[in-house]
């Protein structure tokens, strides 16, 4: 039987489809639906198959946000400009 990830309630399942479809980076965007997609009850090969996501990097996501809650989803790539002397 596949698996079902635990999440926990640090947003319901409505704030997370809101935020899912309120988000314009793609990549929180992405993090969002997956939260969401587990939150509703989805196993990670359900929501794999929805986002193309491999199901490690899903519960990688998970793990994430079950322990820093929505600053978890957070894209912070943008932030780093690489290392010094580059280019």
């Amino acid at each position: 039987m596949p698996r079902r990830l635990s999440i926990q309630e640090h947003l319901s399942v409505d704030e997370l489809e809101r935020n899912y479809r309120a988000t314009h980076d793609p990549i929180e965007r992405t993090r969002y639906q997956i939260i969401w997609l587990l939150a509703k009850g989805k196993t990670t090969r359900e929501v794999s198959s929805v986002t193309g996501y491999c199901l490690e990097a899903i519960r990688k996501i998970a793990r994430r946000y079950n322990h820093q809650g929505q600053e978890g989803l957070v894209d912070r790539r943008h932030q780093h400009r690489g290392p010094k002397g580059f280019l």
